[in-house]
């Protein structure tokens, strides 16, 4: 029975390609999963390096398989998911933050993801920065998913440069509100 897997050959260049070396603490430790409790058709990533994925994300709905990487949509989530592995390498308590997150809109009915996007890099390296945990994440998809799609979005030129820094150099990413 496929419980969880390391990353494949094309996952670990893909996260090369968009982290360089800012993840190399957790590559030993990076895994998927499929997504088997609760909303079946939503990402998940927990500590450790795990990360739980809907199954159509998969080559033929196959958690064995690769990821579909070249599918803008499927690169973005994974994408949005690492980031939340690379928080917590900067010291963010990101579980904690997105259940509040998630709980809170739930209850105020507002979009945890929406972010107040801008065409200037430096200024979005500002408003990432001061983002919450998955507003940071939702910037990161829009990056990944653009690229991939073949649509690069030159206002996140210093957001991914600031992102694909070693741990030790980037330092303490905390939002400033939660």
């Amino acid at each position: 029975m496929f419980w969880s897997r390391p990353l494949t050959d094309a996952e670990l260049r893909f996260v090369q390609r968009f982290f360089a070396h800012s993840l190399d603490a957790l590559q030993p430790h990076l895994r998927l999963y499929v997504r088997r409790l609760g909303d079946t058709r939503r990402a998940l990533s927990l500590n450790g390096g795990r990360i739980s994925l809907p199954r159509a994300f998969f080559e033929h709905g196959d958690p064995a398989r690769p990821l579909r990487l070249a599918h803008p949509y499927i690169a973005g989530v994974f994408a949005h998911e690492l980031l939340h592995q690379w928080q917590r390498l900067q010291g963010q308590k990101v579980t904690r933050e997105a259940t509040w997150l998630q709980l809170k809109a739930a209850c105020l009915r507002r979009d945890p993801y929406a972010y107040e996007a801008c065409s200037e890099s430096a200024q979005m390296l500002e408003r990432f920065r001061r983002a919450h945990v998955e507003q940071q994440g939702q910037m990161w998809q829009d990056y990944v998913t653009a690229e991939v799609a073949g649509q690069p979005d030159g206002a996140f030129r210093d957001v991914a440069a600031f992102v694909a820094q070693p741990r030790q150099q980037s330092g303490n990413c905390s939002p400033t509100s939660v």
